[in-house]
């Protein structure tokens, strides 16, 4: 997660006499460097903030056998610095840490560090998501409740473990855990996985896996470490208890806008509105990519595609403002050169 919601988010920022960049990019996954990528190669001037962990979501991904180019199993860490390593070739400035506050409606727009404050004439937002809670008893506070086998899987080597989730990243999540756990449950409240099929099939490969479907949590159990999960059938009544040492939710993820309300038009679930068929958002000059709005795919392909297009949409803008296509024109596919 890119930018922090514990801090006022709507308070006027002075622009102070520091250098005004072309573009400034918030967010360092496959959005964000694909956007550095393309606007720094067209000789913009551009800075990145990438969190003070570079890489988003790629960070969390075991070996990524999807990406056009690159495999057959990278992991998702390299790849996360190859585009890392590409966008610094091409002249765009990284610069670590977190955004407090943004200031959209002045020229130039101003980003706010903790210990910075930094100008551009065109903003790319590409901050990610960041997991979904579940909302049940014992989420918090318990210890061995992770968003990330790859982060804490290895801790629980040789014990029982649960995954919850039905979807790419749960089944991913199962899998890294597979060769290290004496036993994997996944459990996912539908009848059916959302996973691809192929994910699906090499997780039933696994003899220690076990996929209940149709089951809900009800609480996640222990103190002050995990102990079980806490079980419901949505076909009959009743609750029953798994043991686990730990348990890994991966029930999808929440996009980083917090920081945004009010400053660009949000759909009900944070997700950033754009115009048509382009990356604009309703703020002039402001553009967003990958997970901010993409409430289907959510792959690491479709996300570097998402930041092509917004830092193309930026470089027309710089070029021509306020001439990018309108809703209807874009709807239309006539995109003014």
């Amino acid at each position: 997660m890119l930018s922090r919601s514990d801090r006022p988010c709507h308070q006027p920022v002075t622009p102070t006499a520091s250098r005004v960049r072309d573009v400034i990019i918030v967010g360092s996954g496959p959005a964000g460097y694909t956007a550095a990528i393309y606007t720094a190669r067209a000789g913009l001037d551009t800075l990145v903030i990438e969190g003070h962990e570079p890489g988003g979501a790629l960070l969390a991904a075991g070996p990524v056998d999807n990406y056009p180019g690159v495999g057959p199993f990278v992991s998702g860490p390299a790849l996360a610095d190859a585009m890392r390593r590409q966008a610094q070739h091409f002249g765009a400035e990284l610069r670590p840490g977190y955004v407090d506050r943004f200031a959209l409606g002045d020229e130039p727009k101003t980003v706010s560090m903790s210990d910075d404050r930094h100008h551009g004439r065109a903003l790319i937002l590409a901050m990610g998501s960041a997991p979904r809670s579940l909302k049940v008893p014992g989420e918090r506070g318990l210890i061995g409740v992770s968003t990330s086998a790859k982060r804490d899987g290895a801790q629980f080597t040789g014990r029982d473990v649960a995954v919850i989730g039905g979807g790419d990243g749960a089944v991913e999540e199962a899998l890294f855990l597979a060769p290290l756990a004496r036993h994997v449950t996944l459990i996912h409240h539908r009848p059916r996985l959302r996973a691809s099929a192929i994910a699906v099939a090499r997780l039933r490969d696994h003899p220690n896996v076990a996929i209940l479907t149709s089951i809900e949590v009800v609480a996640l159990l222990g103190g002050p470490h995990v102990s079980g999960v806490r079980i419901r059938s949505t076909r009959h009544a009743g609750d029953s208890t798994i043991a686990a040492a730990a348990v890994f939710v991966a029930v999808g993820q929440t996009p980083c806008s917090d920081l945004l309300i009010g400053l660009v038009d949000l759909d009900a679930g944070g997700h950033i509105l754009t115009k048509g068929a382009t990356t604009c958002t309703s703020a002039e000059g402001v553009f967003a990519a990958g997970d901010l709005i993409d409430r289907r795919y959510r792959q690491a392909v479709t996300a570097a595609a998402s930041g092509c297009a917004a830092a193309l949409d930026a470089q027309r803008w710089l070029s021509h403002p306020h001439c990018l296509p309108s809703d209807s024109i874009a709807r239309k596919g006539k995109i003014p050169s």
